[in-house]
């Protein structure tokens, strides 16, 4: 069995991303392989000629590989390991906070590329998590300043938003298994 790779840090993936045609944020690139990954069972890679766009790089393309499989680990096998990429506590908050914006503009682009309905859908935890995320995926990041109070808030965003896609996983998964159980005894 093969050893899946270390995730990048988000330094590594924001230089091989730099290079591409279509410059993704490695945060963005984070949250689209995330989204995808929570709803497509089939572990399709959809999102690559997004991210990578006409460009042919081999190097990049692998170190995309690792986020997927990497990002695909956790939330399969460790759910509470699943961490988001973004950039390091040492960066100024404003870049933290729309790196954030951009995670959730990713996640929810991948989980709309998959066919998830993201709105008019009956209320449950999952519609709840998606529908913050949309409104995280509006703050504006402009407006947020070096201070105590809104790194506070910053983090609890991020715990919000890591938590809110393991449930939307763990929710499209379990109704997956359902189905399958399902369809199992119809036949």
């Amino acid at each position: 069995m093969s050893q899946i790779a270390a995730m990048p840090d988000f330094e590594t993936l924001n230089q091989a991303l730099s290079e591409t045609a279509l410059q993704f944020h490695p945060s963005e690139a984070h949250g689209l392989i995330s989204g995808v990954l929570s709803g497509d069972l089939s572990g399709k890679a959809v999102w690559e000629d997004i991210v990578m766009g006409e460009e042919d790089s081999p190097e990049t393309r692998v170190l995309l590989q690792t986020v997927f499989q990497a990002s695909a680990k956790q939330l399969q096998d460790f759910l509470f390991e699943f961490q988001l990429l973004l950039p390091p506590d040492e960066e100024a908050l404003s870049l933290r906070a729309e790196a954030l914006t951009l995670w959730c503009q990713g996640y929810l682009t991948g989980l709309k590329l998959v066919k998830v309905q993201l709105v008019g859908r009956s209320a449950s935890d999952m519609t709840e998590a998606i529908d913050d995320m949309i409104e995280i995926s509006k703050i504006h990041y402009e407006d947020v300043v070096q201070n105590e109070e809104d790194e506070a808030a910053y983090t609890e965003l991020v715990e919000y938003v890591r938590m809110a896609a393991i449930v939307i996983y763990q929710e499209i998964h379990d109704e997956h298994e359902k189905s399958d159980k399902n369809s199992k005894y119809l036949h």
